[in-house]
């Protein structure tokens, strides 16, 4: 039996969380005593003497000034607007399935705020059937294109498939090898008839797509403001126009995250050693015990056979 509770929820930046080491996850330290002497900057950052980021804020995250450029899109570009598009997702999985993406046009500044979740199995675990778990660790699955597992890919790799043996090409978008077609305009068709009437859920994996016992999800709000030169430093801006220009900041929402933890909470043997020991303990019972119970009621019934099967001898005799 197994089930998913929720285990506990760290500080993460602040304190080494109580799970096992995961290569995915960035650890930091802080070693400072609660009364070391911080140094107080603008914006809310707090960090102490030795620069250590002791609280995740707008500034501790990825900031970017983007010079949009307006004037380089072609008369005949089909994009309805002058803008960037900012596309996230893990660095291990295949930008598709779970992608996330905001949208920046010109004089906008963007805070886009990441909140993630941690997924961690126990490895006791492993000893049971995939399909019954259904999750794969990252070495149990093999993938073509990555030697790491993710269902992520595992998903763009079976559309691939799919593709490849109806279409007998795949669209240019997806790795492929030198051999591969890359499908062309002629193919459209095919690949639309893929796409409508083979749904994700009918398509024949090898191997089967399930989740990842140890895993990472996202998820993200934004915030929009105008954009404004004095927010930023004087050499992101200088000598460009500011009405070309947007900005972008991506951090953490919170300085905790939320972890979850795939647990083994019963098997065969525990329930045999939990049982047999309640058992045991108040009624006096073991398995010598129910042996001795057996072989009792067998004696009683044999002896009670045969003493009617005597008695029917008996009175046949007499007559």
């Amino acid at each position: 039996m197994l089930t998913l509770i929720r285990f506990f929820t760290w500080k993460s930046g602040l304190v080494r969380p109580l799970l096992p080491p995961d290569q995915d996850l960035e650890y930091y330290d802080d070693h400072s005593d609660e009364g070391t002497k911080t140094i107080r900057y603008p914006n809310s950052i707090t960090t102490s003497e030795s620069g250590r980021i002791l609280f995740l804020f707008r500034r501790s995250g990825l900031s970017v000034v983007l010079n949009v450029e307006p004037k380089d899109y072609p008369s005949w570009s089909v994009v309805p607007y002058y803008g960037v598009k900012v596309i996230l997702s893990d660095p291990n999985d295949y930008p598709e399935t779970t992608v996330l993406y905001r949208y920046i046009t010109l004089g906008e500044s963007v805070d886009i705020k990441v909140e993630p979740q941690v997924f961690q199995s126990d490895l006791s675990i492993r000893a049971i059937d995939p399909e019954k778990r259904e999750c794969w660790f990252h070495d149990e699955a093999s993938l073509g294109h990555t030697d790491r597992y993710s269902y992520e890919t595992c998903r763009t790799e079976c559309k691939m498939k799919n593709y490849l043996d109806k279409c007998q090409c795949v669209p240019y978008k997806y790795p492929r090898d030198k051999t591969t077609r890359i499908c062309e305009l002629q193919d459209l068709n095919c690949l639309n008839n893929v796409t409508v009437h083979q749904s994700n859920d009918k398509m024949k994996c090898d191997p089967v797509c399930f989740m990842e016992c140890w895993d990472k999800k996202y998820s993200v709000t934004s915030d929009l403001t105008p954009f404004l030169p004095i927010n930023y430093p004087e050499e992101a801006t200088a000598g460009m126009n500011v009405s070309d220009l947007a900005a972008l900041q991506v951090y953490f929402g919170k300085s905790t995250c939320n972890c979850y933890k795939l647990t083994l909470l019963i098997d065969f043997n525990y329930f045999i050693a939990t049982y047999g020991g309640v058992f045991s303990l108040s009624f006096g019972g073991s398995i010598i015990t129910l042996v001795e119970i057996t072989y009792l009621l067998l004696s009683l019934i044999i002896t009670s056979l045969f003493r009617a099967v005597m008695s029917v001898i008996a009175k046949n005799r007499s007559k």
